[in-house]
């Protein structure tokens, strides 16, 4: 993947609630930090700019992170580049001791992570995880 460029061009240092790119929107609290993907699809252009944002982000916060949670829930199809984009993230979470957790899948996409094995990379949950509130 390439490095995080700031696509639509938001100044990061003013924005309030946190979203570094069209496709996700990050937060991080008590060392998670939460990527709420933007659906309905993530294909190859969406997946670039997810894997860019978020390796980025995962970076930028290092040892503090402690868990990734990537939801899901607005997100209705994934293409093979989105599913290389959740290992990917999860491999740079993992760099830094991080576990990665994946909620909000449809039956249908859960059904896609278990046929693809992925599951066994994943905590998948069926339900969000009480997170609190974003900083």
């Amino acid at each position: 993947m390439t490095d995080y460029t700031n696509m639509n061009r938001i100044n990061v240092s003013n924005n309030v609630d946190g979203r570094r790119s069209l496709f996700v929107d990050v937060s991080f609290s008590d060392g998670t930090l939460k990527a709420c993907l933007v659906g309905p699809r993530i294909g190859e252009r969406e997946a670039t700019v997810v894997a860019n944002a978020l390796n980025a982000q995962i970076k930028q916060y290092d040892n503090k992170v402690t868990s990734l949670v990537l939801d899901f829930s607005a997100v209705q199809f994934i293409s093979s580049l989105g599913l290389g984009m959740c290992i990917d993230v999860r491999n740079t979470a993992e760099q830094c001791n991080a576990k990665t957790v994946i909620v909000g899948l449809t039956n249908h996409l859960k059904e896609l992570f278990e046929m693809m094995r992925l599951d066994r990379l994943f905590k998948i949950e069926s339900v969000k995880p009480n997170l609190g509130t974003a900083a």
